[in-house]
């Protein structure tokens, strides 16, 4: 039978503490591995890993265990953070969100960086969701939830293709409570009164925005998303013998292509930009998403608007209203549905708000089912006098 692996910890005459085992490689030599540990009990738990490991994969654990959270960062990048490519309208390869992605990992190597890959526990991601939650975006707050679970979510891809290449034996981010939480995001609800629309117009009606009302205009009038229009729309998919803008599938968050019919208001602003356009594959807005923001902002700012997310308008407050103004004026939640590009309907839910003119009404109906009617009494009248006879 043979001898069950041993190993043990110690402290140098510095003071520093380790974990140290003995091994036999494919060759027949014996090879001594150490790994550095804050203090004894986590020179404990790393000899304790290291065993499991070593008994798990055997000697091919000992290269793997050299690897950093830098190497999987590296790995990552070469190989999954790229755009996005597609065969037959199918995502095959990279990320939609490729910008993102790169922020992320730049923020994780900040973070991780030469920590061992197979050192990382659940606890340290805590650690980084903790130390990101102090710290303040642009818009001088912390991230939000929805902000973090994106870039939780790239840090557990990341885990999971280091776990399929057999760099760790389990995912950090699986050990423990997840740390993604969906129904936690805090819900856009604010929409652009009409008021405010026409404020927000006029505040653009500048030389120096007003290239953002054509834009403002057709997300206010299709519920697209800005980086349909801003980043992809080209003349060749815009019709203006059938009034209709065909949104490429390639260009959706879905890969599904849908038309939405110009109003008379897109269609008069699309037609004076065709004017100057040089061809069927030129950007139908050629700003760029800075530039329209900028422009965005300022002009929110001069209407007496609040700007920014949670509880101000953004661009894609545009796409809420287009959405809330659809139910409001009757169309079926489903067909509201695929007017957006929804695939499911709980997606198109999360756009009905309940505005201050919606909980009035509500009251309304209310205070009618407590005043009856003449009608009403009339005939309870009646029902109770056939009951005593």
């Amino acid at each position: 039978m043979a001898n069950s692996r041993s190993g043990y910890v110690f402290q140098d005459k510095n003071g520093k503490w380790y974990a140290r085992t003995t091994i036999t490689d494919d060759g027949g030599n014996r090879r001594n591995v150490k790994r550095r540990a804050k203090d004894k009990q986590d020179a404990k738990r790393i000899l304790k890993s290291l065993l499991k490991d070593l008994d798990a994969e055997g000697v091919k654990a000992v290269d793997f265990s050299k690897l950093t959270f830098n190497d999987l960062a590296d790995f990552f990048t070469a190989n999954y953070c790229k755009p996005a490519e597609y065969v037959d309208g199918k995502k095959v390869a990279g990320l939609r969100d490729v910008y993102r992605a790169r922020y992320c990992v730049k923020r994780f190597r900040q973070h991780f960086g030469r920590r061992n890959l197979r050192e990382i526990t659940y606890e340290d991601v805590r650690a980084y969701y903790a130390s990101r939650l102090k710290e303040h975006t642009h818009y001088d707050k912390p991230p939000n939830v929805a902000t973090m679970n994106r870039e939780l979510g790239i840090l557990r891809r990341m885990f999971n293709i280091a776990l399929r290449q057999g760099w760790v034996m389990r995912n950090p981010l699986c050990a423990g409570e997840s740390l993604i939480s969906p129904a936690l995001e805090r819900r856009r609800e604010r929409i652009l009164s009409l008021a405010e629309e026409q404020k927000l117009l006029e505040a653009c009606d500048t030389p120096e925005r007003a290239f953002v009302i054509p834009l403002i205009i057709c997300l206010l009038d299709s519920g697209a998303r800005l980086s349909e229009f801003l980043k992809h729309l080209r003349w060749r998919s815009v019709c203006f013998a059938s009034r209709t803008i065909t949104i490429e599938g390639m260009t959706t968050k879905t890969l599904k292509a849908r038309k939405v019919v110009m109003t008379g208001r897109m269609f008069r602003e699309l037609s004076a930009m065709r004017e100057n356009a040089e061809g069927e594959d030129e950007r139908v807005f050629k700003c760029t998403p800075k530039e329209a923001r900028y422009a965005f902002t300022h002009a929110c700012k001069d209407a007496g608007i609040e700007y920014g997310s949670p509880y101000g308008i953004t661009f894609h407050s545009l796409r809420h209203t287009a959405a809330v103004r659809l139910v409001k004026g009757q169309m079926p939640l489903q067909m509201v549905g695929h007017v957006l590009g929804h695939n499911q309907p709980q997606t198109t839910y999360r756009y009905l708000t309940a505005d201050a003119e919606t909980t009035e009404q509500a009251a309304a109906i209310f205070e009618a089912f407590q005043t009856p009617t003449p009608q009403a009494v009339q005939s309870e009248v009646i029902e109770l006098s056939e009951q005593v006879h």
